[in-house]
């Protein structure tokens, strides 16, 4: 008979999950309380604009030199729709000016102060500190810290809070001086474990990246990513119950029943691909160390406000993919991303599609703001920005509770979780977004090892 395997939760990373589970031909369901499945991957059109495609709103392309969804989508059909960004310079909005960011780097990290001085973006004296502080020698990092206890010493002040905290606190929606640098910032922690000095190390990442490049540092789905959820549901049919929400866990002799508002769902093994509070809920009864962890995670709320208007109506000519916005500028945008010049199949040779994001940890202004409120807050900064000068079309997504952040040690906390539940509650699985990784392919990574029973690290 069968291993059953029952996923508690339908976005990516438990989707991923029942897919790995079909293809060893083992019996699976997916359990989503909501009405549709996909999480945070979403896409839509924009109501009133003359599109004639959706548009991602959330995530809108994967790292590809990550494997996990590039194979996925082979997998499900899709390979052919694979596309990549038209690799445009990306910027940083400081002192008023849209700043080219230096290249090279490694995670919004610069290491040679010549590229850096380039771009205006730092000042004299900010250059002179980098160059000071790159090539010092380091013992090798012996255990996790924040992203800013490690990098802020290597680099000076100045390069971290425009150049490092804009990408990385943003792409978290918190603060890189909080942020674990094992987990949410991987490249960087391999650096700082290498030892010597930062040059060195990053100098030593980026060739090595280069030399086995073979094709894009991103991708995207024609159509939104979107269709990768779309093709996993379509694909495993019957096996996603939608409007199933999962009540309690409980023990049946050596397994498990999967108990919902109407149903229950027996099971050899439980993928628990949910957020961490519901998680901690349904597995405090029987590992309550590990439910406390989980428990305490903090999630970050953020914001994605798509604007769409005739390219007529801005100043500035969208040649990039976008830009950062350091905290230090006042400004309630963390980020503006150029979808139409970013991506070629988002434009349709007429609009500009500009997605706009804000919210921080630190910063939750926008919680304060009523919609008509927000688009005022945030048009005023395109137009001081980009020159928006003409009445776009509008779209407001909101992601309360979505990105769970990264403290020092969180590493170190999953592998106790692990630990825990092996000991005491074997069958019972978590994984996803609130582990080991943001990221789509991280996700998918989870989803598939939960089943697997291979390592997600």
């Amino acid at each position: 008979m069968n291993e059953r395997v029952v996923v508690v939760g339908g976005g990516i990373t438990g989707l991923a999950a029942a897919h790995e589970a079909r293809r060893q031909e083992l019996d699976a369901v997916v359990l989503e309380a909501a009405t549709r499945a996909g999480g945070k991957i979403a896409s839509g059109f924009v109501d009133g604009a003359e599109l004639p495609f959706p548009i991602d709103m959330a995530a809108d392309g994967f790292l590809a030199r990550q494997p996990e969804v590039v194979e996925l989508c082979h997998e499900l059909g899709l390979g052919d729709d694979l596309v990549a960004p038209t690799g445009a310079q990306a910027f940083i909005w400081a002192d008023g000016a849209l700043r080219s960011i230096p290249t090279p780097s490694v995670l919004g990290v610069p290491f040679e102060p010549d590229t850096v001085a380039a771009t205006g973006l730092i000042s004299e004296a900010g250059v002179a500190d980098l160059a000071a502080r790159v090539d010092i020698e380091h013992e090798p990092l012996a255990h996790d810290a924040s992203v800013g206890e490690v990098i802020r010493p290597r680099v000076g002040d100045e390069v971290f809070e425009r150049l490092v905290d804009p990408l990385l606190g943003g792409i978290n929606a918190g603060n890189a001086d909080g942020l674990s640098i094992e987990a949410g910032a991987p490249q960087l922690f391999a650096a700082a474990c290498a030892g010597g000095s930062l040059r060195d190390s990053l100098r030593v990442q980026v060739t090595a990246g280069q030399a086995a490049a073979g094709g894009p540092v991103f991708n995207g789905v024609k159509g939104g990513n979107r269709r990768i959820i779309d093709t996993l549901v379509e694909q495993l049919g019957s096996r996603v119950r939608l409007g199933q929400t999962v009540v309690a866990i409980e023990r049946n002799g050596a397994g498990w029943v999967v108990v919902t508002d109407d149903a229950r769902f027996p099971a050899d093994r439980v993928v628990l691909a949910t957020p961490a509070w519901i998680t901690a809920g349904l597995i405090a009864p029987f590992a309550p160390t590990a439910a406390t962890t989980l428990a305490e995670l903090v999630y970050g709320d953020a914001v994605l406000v798509t604007y769409v208007v005739d390219k007529a109506g801005l100043q500035h000519d969208l040649a990039g993919s976008g830009f950062l916005v350091p905290r230090s500028e006042g400004l309630l945008m963390t980020a503006c991303s150029w979808a139409s010049s970013k991506w070629d199949h988002f434009d349709d040779g007429r609009h500009a599609i500009l997605r706009v994001s804000a919210g921080r940890t630190d910063d939750r202004r926008w919680l304060d703001l009523d919609p008509a409120q927000l688009l005022d807050q945030l048009g005023a900064e395109l137009e001081q920005t980009v020159g928006l000068h003409a009445e776009p079309v509008t779209r407001i997504t909101p992601w309360r509770q979505s990105l769970p952040q990264y403290r020092p040690g969180h590493m170190a906390r999953c592998a106790e979780i692990d630990t825990e539940l092996a000991l005491v509650a074997e069958g019972l699985v978590v994984a996803g977004a609130q582990m080991r990784g943001l990221g789509l392919p991280a996700c998918v990574r989870q989803g598939r090892a939960a089943v697997a029973g291979t390592s997600a690290v």
